[in-house]
């Protein structure tokens, strides 16, 4: 997909309504998460900011999610360059999944810190 198309995909009306139900989702997976996960106080800072999250806040979301390999793979498995289309072929699962796979670097948890070995619970 080009650019344009990618860009006219990540602001999709259709899937804006789509997004803030899977960012909730996620977020509310991320507060059930231990203290000890890699990353927890910023991935539970976003979980709380995000939680009843904004047609805004899912829209600039939508950019970043739409560009993760994942995602990219899941677009490019629909067939079509068409945003319309694509839209329309995005799965919900594929939507949670993409916020999943995001939500580290969204909170921003660095690579380096994930590359930590998981605190131990006391």
């Amino acid at each position: 997909m080009t650019l344009t198309n990618l860009c006219t995909l990540a602001c999709d009306p259709n899937l804006v309504p789509r997004v803030r139900m899977a960012i909730a989702v996620i977020a509310q997976e991320v507060f059930l998460e231990a203290p000890t996960t890699i990353g927890y106080p910023m991935r539970w800072n976003l979980a709380k900011t995000v939680l009843s999250p904004t047609d805004a806040q899912a829209t600039s979301l939508m950019v970043g999610l739409f560009v993760r390999p994942p995602m990219l793979a899941a677009i490019a498995d629909i067939g079509s360059t068409d945003p319309a289309a694509v839209a329309a072929g995005v799965t919900d699962e594929q939507l949670l999944d993409a916020v999943r796979d995001g939500w580290n670097a969204i909170s921003g948890v660095s690579p380096a810190t994930l590359a930590q070995p998981a605190l131990a619970e006391t």
